[in-house]
């Protein structure tokens, strides 16, 4: 099969690697059908994060796939069925994953994930491969809901809960505040939060950037768009009292 493997910054290759197999009983294989890319990918490729030096690995970590097969102890789960891969891997059953700590699961190496080579605890796969193993497949699939497509919840494995945790509890704690997002240094997760920040019932919600474009995505998920960065002087972040 091939798969995306980042060789260096500003070099990416498909490569030929062996089909992975079952290994164990909860073990899936998932074919993605739909893959995105994080925030961090971006930085990656251009050899501004520390896993721009870790190469070569598989590359991506965000993505939908349809499954494949499924070891004998998978339980509801069946071939063709679509799911969400969270890029995280965790047993699901541990005190950690209980707690909900999935990114610490006593199971796994710590910070066992796809996409990130020996940063990623070690070599679990990529997003962009002709095949990917799941292992914990019970506890680590989510199924694709009836009617969404998968494009819609390619980033629902790292990005777009990244954003709910931004202002979903918040908002369920105090329903209908104001929500201020401050955009910049990730391209994506801001603007996720101001669409789940509305859909989820905030009265407004104010988006500060430097960048015109994603200024304007803002606006069309409902916000309202301030040019401004958060960095340097407390006087180039607009007033926003008492609006």
């Amino acid at each position: 099969m091939q798969r995306v493997t980042f060789v260096r910054p500003g070099l990416l290759e498909w490569w030929e690697v062996p089909e992975p197999k079952l290994e164990n009983p909860s073990d899936a294989i998932v074919r993605p059908i739909a893959a995105t890319t994080c925030d961090v990918d971006l930085y990656t490729t251009q050899g501004r994060t520390p896993f721009s030096q870790a190469g070569p690995y598989p590359f991506g970590h965000e993505f939908v796939a349809e499954i494949v097969e499924v070891g004998e102890a998978v339980y509801g789960f069946h071939r063709g069925q679509l799911v969400v891969v969270p890029f995280q891997i965790s047993c699901g059953e541990c005190d950690r994953c209980q707690a909900g700590l999935t990114g610490s699961c006593r199971a796994v190496p710590a910070r066992s994930m796809y996409g990130f080579g020996i940063f990623g605890g070690g070599q679990w796969g990529g997003a962009l491969s002709d095949l990917v193993r799941v292992p914990f497949a019970p506890k680590m699939l989510v199924p694709v809901p009836a009617g969404v497509r998968p494009e819609q919840v390619a980033s629902a494995s790292d990005n777009l809960p990244d954003a709910w945790r931004t202002v979903g509890p918040q908002l369920l704690e105090s329903p209908g505040a104001e929500v201020l997002i401050v955009g910049g240094a990730a391209n994506s997760i801001p603007l996720y939060a101001v669409g789940i920040a509305r859909a989820l019932g905030a009265t407004r919600v104010d988006y500060l950037d430097a960048d015109r474009r994603r200024l304007e995505l803002a606006e069309l998920l409902g916000g309202q768009g301030h040019r401004g960065s958060a960095a340097g002087t407390r006087r180039r972040v607009p007033d926003l009292r008492g609006r």
